[in-house]
């Protein structure tokens, strides 16, 4: 040992604990130097030099790549931005849902990044750390290499790396175990300039111990104790690995005394790096001596450390020891994802059997019902190639264990998607061997693979493999798989023949017949038609005849054809017989074309029907009305004739006077004996904006017989501003003599109601009240905030009656939803006197009565405070009963944090189970930051770092603005080390924000800093200096616009702008986004205006711009909207996708096709970061043409693009319910005719189903039932879509009044009432709609069929029946409906 440590020996100190090795006491430091905890700047390190250095690595970067790279645009830092949040936001995703990225969606995220151009730091940062343990479906060599090619693509694109990314690359390498130099790494970056930091040696340190190196290890902790680096927990539980992997166990236990020598107690990362050593020996008594011990302490290892400890075991072969860990595990529903992963993991390594003996000991699919939770298992097993007896056993075993319901046939899907042909045939024999039919559509994956090769020899495989099963190719698996790879069908035949593997049957002829009138070989067809002795349908012809005779124009074979197929009884022999169906042929060839196509085709379509004429083949009456509906709107009434019918087309279808002015002209018209009504409202007008109260009330009284209500409203205003209630009280009780059905406006009656309530005439305000509800007055956000403003007036001066009795009138009268902020002024009351008992009863009150908890916060804080422990249980109880018990674990959480019982809260928030709540994090964060207090918010980022799915980065962000205000650089350079540990990706706005501290502090950035998309204009462009502070204009409009107050920022950028004060770019873009917002639209375009012409370059921002696209399309100005959008396309801005939609739809609705196809240009390679849907341009282009009466072209656009084969879109994501909506909506019946001609043709021809589904859901919708029942009985197709009904009723349930549509829904396809999304998604309707009886119907329905109800359902039930005054038929579920729906999804999501 002392020879391991000689190098290290100079930086000992006197007096060392001499009972350690040399290398513990380094770590001790000697007595009277305890260890130091404190995070330090890490500017300070310098890399190690001399001996360190050797040979060099490929992964560096030169530092002066960064300075000679030219300043990028701020339009491309914005994209750059955009992009970042895009890729954050699907990885983010992937991890919060699964615990784990796959590798496609992770090459996808690159690929993008790339395409980009120059991807950003974060972005880089984001992709290295996606390559370590959240691929564990990768082996760790190929994670290795990925993260390599990664590296290595940014940096030749330009990206440039920082420490943080050698930090991240480093802890890649520990993850994916990969051997590397620690001297060659540390090398590279001297060569880059960039300065390691203590994370970076906390890193190097782990690597040298990871194979056992404890002399390079002492080397790296030397060089930080000469830096006075704080040696962290991470580098001991380091060192526990290194000795033991040394093979020095006694000095791997050490540590953990070494550790208490330094001032450091061992946590769970130390015990558990302790663990894993013994499990890499082998040594279970060990293990299950320092479980005991952890378990005795306040440590708590969680599920996933012992699930490390599993892996621990089974990698170093000593899988006999997982059963006595697994036992230990409690499986909480939080850490299941961690256990897939783990299950994946050791299928890669190729530790099948343990990962199967972990997978059956999780219990989740036995209680929730769950069937398919060994899916991610087998689908992985698949993909390492596991044996297929193997395979077939776990089947067995997971069928056995019920934690599948169909594992064979499972595996045999992800067999045929991964082309494993071999393994394919396995899984098809065991299923036929266990009684389960072999479909024709299981060869068809296989049968693509070759496809797409052209290899013949294997297509020939495949079919000899279906006829060893018993499986006949029908009609489309020649088709479509076979037929294409080779020259001519005659060719398919011959090779078949050769191999044996055509099936005596005539299936292989009628597929060739179909094939051939594809083709418009008619000669072929007619031939075969002649000559064929089987009974043929011909509606499964009748697709592949319509494109052969649209394709050939030989008329007479056209005629042959059909008169065969309607004289000869082998064709028509299904009901309704040969008419009905000739003539529906007739119908669809015609309908199938385009009225030009028509045009063109006139003189042949009329030789056509001459010779069927000839031929006596008759159509029936009803079809006949539709050709001809169809030829009358080709434009073709030539043709009319000759379908022996002509039928006429239907035709459906000044400068402003001051008050001495008016008041001059009033007393003229008195004079002259003339009307003087409208002139003495001007001037009671007038007079009330010059706040001339006395004068207009003396105007009043001497004209009293002229006054009108316009004149009265406007002086009761003017009385309530100065608050005169008497005179507002008598000026009202005058209008309602004048017009008793006359109403005020808002704000008047508002006014009323404050002065009459501050003025002691309690009633009166309360009739005011109900006037406002029985008149209908309109009631607005502001409206409500004004109720709250007059009620905590009076509680905060003591008027109890008045607040009780105005706030019971506002919430029986119904004029506002109960909410906090309009029942706080209720617990206001009692907290202002201190009287804590009354508060908490006002709160609690509140909550029986409107379901919400005022100020509950600041009455546990009061409690807190005042010791009252009673009080404090008996509130717990109350919000755990009545919100569920991890709003109560919050509340009180948050009040412990607030009163600083930080013990308390720890305890509060280690509670198993507990998940974040971002919003109440946020609310908490804000409310610190609002009150400077710093330690509180300190300790909550502290508190909350291993909280399950909590945004590190986002409370990290919070603590960074509270330093920010308070200028403190070091806490915020320490929080730069704090998320490199915890391996935080900080987002573009982090690293801003830290990178602005820094710099205001004349301090390094150790970083690349992302640039926002603007330049902030820092300088007032007026020199002068005004009466009125910069800063303190800066500082009000920043408020208001924070508080949202945009009467109020309006007003302060007026009074700034008259003293010629000019803010920055950020300001006015706020200004403008506030107004907007609240629909002040020519305030906007004043703000707009003025920027522009003061601030050189200004431009508003994405989400400005967004909002005024929006605002324009609203008031039709929709070229101005036009060049918004392009303007803020130019700049590379990303716009939002409601204002890109709401512009498409309007253009829509004019008819304007031209618009939309330039947006479509405008934001084509923008779709995916805009959210916005291809079919947002389908449906609105086809709109626009219906509207310009094109309504050919619209159909034969969107058939064309579900039939050729070409198609853009996958057809059953290509929904048109918007079309039909809006043809609906508006009444369009040709319009309607026509496409549902065309729905119904697309699914009878082409199997394209979504069409006539979105058809039949938008009659429902619309109320024309009828109509639907007759489609769904043309169409019965449409009754096995059940995926799009699914996800109708979910959407339509989140929407009141659509309760009818659902049950109609049921009625018309019953199938769907035993599906779990439909029967929870009407009982939301019901619920939502208040329908009692309804929702007892069905409940009583599903519990007669012994349908388990989960708690979401059972909850909603209980609520309405609740409320409605009924008895519960069972134990009401105890949470909220968020705990339940949280549970529901979480239910959903994590086993697939």
């Amino acid at each position: 040992m002392a020879a391991i440590l000689r190098p290290a020996v100079w930086l000992l100190r006197a007096g060392a604990a001499p009972r350690f090795p040399l290398f513990l006491r380094l770590l001790v430091g000697g007595p009277g130097r305890p260890h130091s905890a404190i995070c330090r700047p890490a500017a300070c390190a310098e890399p190690v030099a001399g001996a360190l250095l050797s040979q060099a690595r490929q992964y560096a970067i030169a530092a002066e790549k960064k300075n000679s790279l030219q300043e990028e645009p701020t339009s491309s830092q914005r994209r750059i931005a955009s992009q970042f949040d895009w890729a954050l936001m699907r990885l983010d995703n992937s991890v919060r849902r699964t615990g784990r990225i796959p590798k496609t969606l992770l090459q996808k995220v690159f690929d993008h990044a790339c395409h980009s151009g120059c991807p950003g730091g974060n972005h880089a940062l984001l992709l290295l750390r996606s390559c370590g343990s959240l691929l564990p479906e990768l082996k760790l060599s190929e994670r290795t290499e990925l993260a390599h090619s990664i590296w290595d693509k940014l940096q030749q694109l330009g990206t440039v790396y920082d420490v943080s990314h050698y930090n991240a690359l480093l802890k890649v390498y520990l993850q994916n175990e990969h051997k590397f130099s620690p001297t060659d790494f540390l090398a590279k970056m001297e060569e880059a300039r960039i300065q390691p930091n203590r994370v970076t040696y906390q890193r190097l340190i782990a690597a040298y111990c990871n194979v056992g190196d404890i002399e390079g290890a002492s080397k790296i902790l030397g060089f930080m104790k000469t830096k006075d680096l704080p040696v962290t927990e991470a580098v001991f539980s380091a060192l526990v690995t290194g000795h033991a992997r040394a093979g020095d166990m006694e000095n791997a236990e050490n540590i953990l005394t070494v550790m208490k020598e330094a001032g450091i107690e061992p946590g769970p990362d130390t015990y558990l790096a302790l663990l894993n050593a013994y499990a890499e020996k082998g040594d279970i008594d060990h293990v299950k001596q320092t479980l005991e011990k952890v378990e005795k302490s306040d440590l708590y290892l969680m599920d996933r450390d012992l699930l490390q400890i599993i892996f621990s075991f089974s990698k170093a072969g000593y899988s006999q020891y997982v059963s006595e860990i697994l036992d230990k595990i409690t499986y909480e529903r939080r850490y299941i994802p961690d256990v897939m992963n783990l299950i994946l993991l050791l299928v890669t390594d190729k530790l099948d059997d343990t990962a199967l003996q972990v997978l059956l000991a999780c219990p989740i699919s036995k209680e929730d019902g769950l069937n398919d939770f060994g899916s991610f298992f087998l689908r992985h097993c698949v993909t390492m190639n596991t044996p297929a007896e193997k395979l077939k056993d776990y089947c067995k075993k997971l069928k056995e264990a019920q934690m599948h319901s169909s594992p064979l046939q499972f595996t045999l899907q992800c067999a045929l998607v991964a082309n494993k042909t071999d393994l394919s045939k396995a899984l098809m024999k065991a299923l036929k061997e266990e009684g389960f039919p072999i479909r024709t559509h299981y060869f068809w994956p296989l049968l693509i693979g070759h496809q797409k090769e052209k290899n013949v020899q294997g297509i020939v495989e495949v079919l000899k493999g279906m006829h060893e099963m018993g499986v006949n190719p029908d009609q489309e698996t020649y088709v479509n798989y076979v037929f294409p790879s080779f020259d001519s069908v005659e060719s398919v035949r011959a090779i078949l023949q050769e191999n044996e593997s055509l099936l005596k049957s005539n299936t292989f002829a009628q597929a060739e017949l179909k094939s051939e009138a594809v083709k418009g070989n008619l000669e072929y067809v007619l031939s075969f038609l002649e000559s064929n002795t089987l009974p043929i349908s011909f509606s499964s012809l009748r697709g592949s005849l319509i494109l052969g005779f649209r394709r050939s124009m030989n008329i007479n074979l056209w005629s042959k054809i059909t008169e065969l197929l309607y004289k000869d009884g082998r064709y028509c022999q299904e009901p309704p017989g040969p008419t009905e169906a000739v003539g529906y042929f007739l119908y669809n060839l015609i309908d199938s074309m385009s009225d030009s196509e028509v045009q063109a085709k006139e003189e042949r379509l009329r030789q056509y029907f001459h010779q069927l004429k000839e031929m006596n083949v008759k159509i029936s009456e009803n079809i006949y009305k539709g050709i001809r509906n169809l030829l009358d709107s080709f434009h073709v009434p030539e043709l009319i004739k000759d379908v022996n019918m002509l039928v006429e087309r239907g035709k459906t279808d000044s400068p402003k006077l001051t008050s001495s002015d008016l008041e001059s002209t009033l007393e003229k018209l008195k004079a002259e004996n003339q009307p003087i009504r409208d002139v003495l409202k001007q001037l009671i007008l007038a007079l009330c904006s010059e706040e001339n109260m006395e004068k207009a009330l003396e105007l009043k009284a001497k004209y009293e017989s002229d006054m009108v209500v316009g004149g009265y409203a406007a002086l009761i205003n003017l009385c309530c501003r100065h608050d005169n209630a008497e005179d507002a009280l008598n000026l009202k009780q005058e209008f309602d003599r004048l017009d008793s059905s006359a109403a005020l406006d808002t704000n008047k009656y508002v006014g009323l109601v404050k002065v009459l309530g501050k003025h002691g005439k309690l009633q009166d305000a309360i009739n005011i009240l109900k006037e406002m509800k029985a008149k209908d007055v309109l009631i607005k956000d502001a409206t409500v905030l004004s109720f709250f403003h007059i009620l905590n007036g009076a509680a905060l001066r003591g008027e109890t009656e008045t607040v009780k009795q105005l706030h019971e009138a506002i919430m029986t009268l119904g004029l506002t939803k109960p909410s906090t902020t309009i029942s706080s002024p209720l617990v206001t009351l009692y907290l202002e006197k201190d009287d804590l008992p009354a508060a908490l009863e006002a709160t609690m009150d509140c909550y029986e009565k409107y379901k919400v908890l005022p100020r509950i916060h600041d009455v546990l804080c009061k409690l807190v405070e005042k010791g009252e422990t009673d009080l404090i249980q008996k509130a717990m109880d109350f919000v755990s009963q009545e919100q569920g018990e991890m709003t109560m674990l919050y509340d009180l959480f948050f009040a412990f944090l607030q009163t600083g019982n930080y013990k308390e809260a720890k305890k509060i928030i280690e509670t198993p189970g507990i998940r974040a709540r971002p919003a109440r994090l946020q609310w908490f964060c804000d409310r610190c930051i609002t009150s400077n207090q710093v330690e509180t918010l300190e300790k909550l980022v502290e508190l909350t770092q291993k909280l399950f799915e909590c945004d590190r980065d986002q409370l990290y962000y919070n603590l960074l603005k509270l330093y920010k205000i308070n200028g403190d650089w070091q806490r915020a350079d320490a929080v730069w080390n704090k998320m490199q540990e915890e391996n935080i990706i900080p987002r573009g706005k982090t690293l801003r924000l830290l990178a602005e501290i820094l710099r205001n502090n004349n301090q390094e950035v150790p970083f690349d800093v992302p640039e926002l998309w603007y330049e902030d204009e820092k300088q007032s462009l007026n020199t002068s200096a005004p009466s009125f502070g910069v800063t303190d204009f800066q500082k009000d409009i920043s408020n208001a616009c924070r508080r949202k107050r945009n009467k109020d920022a309006y007003s302060i950028f007026l009074k700034a702008q008259k003293q010629n004060v000019v803010f920055n770019s950020e300001t006015y873009s706020n200004v403008i986004h506030l107004l907007l917002t609240k629909d002040s639209f020519m305030e906007a375009m004043q703000v707009k205006d003025f920027a522009e012409t003061h601030i050189k370059g200004f431009t508003l921002n994405d989400a400005a711009n967004s909002l005024l696209i929006t605002a324009q399309v609203r008031r039709d100005y929709l070229k101005e909207a036009l060049t918004t959008l392009k303007t803020a396309l130019d700049v590379k801005q990303t716009p939002s996708r409601l204002a890109v939609t709401r512009l498409i739809q309007a253009c829509a609705v004019k008819g304007d096709v031209e618009s939309i196809q330039a947006i479509q240009k405008m934001v084509s390679g923008l779709e995916d970061s805009i959210g916005l849907s291809h079919m947002v341009f389908i449906n609105n282009i086809a709109l626009a043409q219906i509207k310009n009466n094109s309504i050919d072209v619209a159909i034969e656009n969107i058939e064309n693009m579900l039939t050729s084969g070409d198609q853009t879109m996958e057809a059953q994501y290509f929904g048109l319910a918007y079309l039909f909506r809006k043809v609906i909506e508006e009444q369009l019946k040709t319009a309607l005719e026509k496409i549902s001609i065309m729905a119904e043709r697309l699914a009878n021809q082409f199997a394209v189903y979504k069409p006539v589904t979105d058809l039949f859901l938008q009659l429902l919708d619309s109320g024309k039932v009828d109509e639907a029942r007759a489609l769904l009985q043309r169409c019965g197709a449409i009754a096995e879509q059940t995926p799009i009904f699914l996800v109708f009723c979910l959407r339509s349930s989140r929407k009141p009044g659509k309760a009818s549509t659902l049950k109609s829904l049921l009625e018309l396809i019953p199938e769907l009432t035993e599906k779990e999304e439909a029967y929870t998604s009407i009982m939301k309707s019901y619920v939502l709609d208040n329908d009692v009886l309804s929702a007892k119907a069905l409940y009583e329905n599903l519990t007669a069929k012994n349908v388990k109800l989960d708690d979401l359902f059972l909850k909603r039930y209980a609520v309405l029946l609740k409320n409605a005054g009924e008895s519960i038929p069972f134990n009401e579920p105890p949470e909220s409906f968020e705990f339940y729906a949280k549970q529901l999804k979480e239910l959903r999501e994590n086993p697939l």
